[in-house]
């Protein structure tokens, strides 16, 4: 008996370490399209933007999500090397339209979009934000990228520009409600919200990218995508379609 079931259990593990493969994985660079001044880099990375003042750059995952179902994804991110005169920053964002970029400058590419929820990654202090001194990350709705609205934060992290890859995660619990955010592989922030109908008017199916942008200061900013657990759309029919770049120009520093 041992003999005659040993061919099943090796079929059997085969089969769900294909699953495993399937559900969580590394995507690959043409899974995405790219937006503004970013170029894929040698490493099969992207960058968002150079050392230079009003650059701005976006990608987007091709397929859309859904937020009734539970997804994980891990980056990393590089936000430059300067510290005192780097800016502005990176945004990870949800949204109801692919191929965007909002305000360039304290927007982060982030400011101005909506339906949207944005994780933002600040390195620049603006004062008539509220931005707390230090580099934060802030939990943002609806392009709105002063922290008076926000989800949650803005909270403090140790200096990011530093030259570092530093591995960003994402994680939503749709049966909790709760988005936390974990840097490092220590978690920074959380909120727990309603994301479909507080935010996108019942629609759960979402896109989702990544934002940068520089203003009078500037930073070099890249991104690369580790590994990505989630579930599409139920009905493709019910796809938002992807349509062409769209860009929010006006100069917000």
């Amino acid at each position: 008996m041992k003999n005659f079931f040993r061919p099943f259990l090796f079929f059997a593990l085969i089969l769900f370490s294909a699953l495993v493969s399937a559900i969580a994985q590394r995507p690959s660079i043409e899974d995405f399209t790219m937006f503004g001044d970013t170029y894929r880099t040698e490493d099969d990375c992207f960058r968002l933007t150079e050392e230079e003042d009003y650059s701005s750059g976006s990608i987007w995952y091709k397929r859309p999500i859904s937020l009734s179902a539970p997804f994980s994804i891990e980056l990393s991110i590089l936000a430059g090397c300067k510290d005192t005169d780097g800016a502005d920053g990176m945004v990870f964002v949800f949204t109801n339209r692919a191929n965007t970029v909002g305000y360039r400058g304290e927007g982060i590419g982030f400011g101005g979009l909506r339906p949207s929820i944005g994780i933002e990654v600040d390195t620049w202090l603006n004062y008539h934000l509220n931005d707390p001194a230090e580099d934060h990350v802030a939990i943002m709705a609806n392009g709105m990228v002063g922290h008076y609205n926000d989800l949650a934060g803005p909270k403090p992290i140790p200096n990011i520009e530093d030259c570092r890859r530093h591995q960003l995660a994402i994680r939503w619990d749709p049966a909790a409600q709760r988005l936390s955010v974990e840097i490092d592989k220590q978690e920074v922030i959380a909120a727990r919200a309603d994301l479909v109908n507080a935010i996108f008017q019942g629609n759960d199916v979402v896109y989702w990218g990544v934002t940068a942008a520089t203003g009078r200061y500037n930073n070099f900013h890249e991104v690369c995508f580790d590994r990505l657990s989630m579930n599409g759309p139920a009905e493709e029919e019910n796809w938002l379609p992807v349509e062409g770049p769209q860009e929010l120009w006006a100069e917000r520093k």
